[in-house]
């Protein structure tokens, strides 16, 4: 390692793959090139039935700082990822999806805007399969600095392959529930301080139809994981953090039914903490005041 490279802290990118044969070379190649001095690939992949594995190992013989490890059983994308954390050795965790791109300046901007800040994020690039531009993550979502638990009750914009988190918090947020693990982190993060964000689009985040976050459920489906989400955020909220907790109780009551009170009460949530439950939406203040009145026909379902 040069003398550069030790005076940067270690950073660990976990790749989580799974039958990604098709793009993961190119995602391989955008992390190999990344300019941060410092960093180890950690790649775990969960049983794939393609040729993805004999790819990796392929990068693992021709790279040292790359570490590719094959569960025993399938464990999905949310433990596939929490397994990598507990693989890495870096102070500071990067996520990685098997079918992105990274711009080479990716890490290193990141971290020099880190600071002391437990999470950093920035935005994205939406692409297609062939990687053409379609629009920016921000066009779609508010992103900007987080503090607040709140801002993850019904909505999320702070992306896995976006973000760098210290690896303190991330081994904190072990195990990780059952939900999307930037969604968790997140929401586990605000608990410890802000999530800075950086205004530059730094991964070409390839939208093709078989990604996970594109996967449609039915809405009774999405309904309960709402309500599951809303009730693990109100249990892991710390006393420093009651005023946020009576809230996550509160709205999840208005989940259990569609009745007079519970419509009434779930609007008044929104009107009395839109600053946070709405902070990620890109209206205008009528348009928000208009989606809290909706509040009282419909149950927000969290994507």
């Amino acid at each position: 390692m040069s003398s550069q490279a030790a005076a940067q802290p270690l950073v660990s990118i976990v790749v989580a793959t799974y039958n990604g044969a098709k793009y993961i070379e190119s995602q391989m190649d955008s992390l190999i090139a990344q300019t941060y001095p410092n960093t180890e690939i950690i790649v775990v992949d969960d049983r794939s039935t393609d040729n993805t594995l004999a790819i990796l190992e392929r990068y693992a013989r021709q790279y040292p700082h790359v570490h590719v490890y094959e569960n025993e059983v399938n464990l999905g994308y949310i433990k596939n990822f929490e397994k990598g954390v507990t693989l890495s050795k870096g102070s500071y965790i990067s996520f990685s999806d098997q079918d992105d791109v990274w711009v080479p300046e990716k890490t290193a901007e990141l971290m020099a805007a880190i600071g002391d800040y437990p999470m950093i994020t920035s935005d994205s690039e939406i692409v297609n399969d062939q990687l053409e531009k379609r629009w920016n993550h921000s066009d779609l979502k508010e992103i900007q600095d987080f503090n607040n638990p709140l801002v993850f009750a019904t909505d999320n914009c702070v992306a896995g392959h976006a973000l760098i988190m210290k690896k303190e918090i991330a081994d904190a947020a072990i195990p990780f529930p059952d939900m999307p693990h930037d969604l968790w982190l997140g929401f586990f993060t605000t608990l410890h301080g802000t999530i800075k964000y950086l205004d530059r689009p730094f991964v070409k985040w390839r939208q093709h139809g078989n990604n996970v976050t594109s996967k449609h459920t039915g809405t009774k489906k999405r309904i309960d994981a709402t309500k599951f989400r809303l009730m693990t955020f109100r249990d892991c909220c710390p006393p420093a953090f009651a005023k946020e907790k009576k809230v996550f109780a509160e709205l999840l009551e208005t989940y259990e039914s569609y009745s007079l009170i519970h419509n009434f009460n779930r609007m008044r949530l929104y009107f009395g903490n839109k600053k946070y439950l709405l902070a990620m939406k890109k209206r205008n203040p009528f348009r928000k005041f208009l989606y809290c009145i909706k509040m009282f026909f419909q149950m927000r379902e969290h994507p």
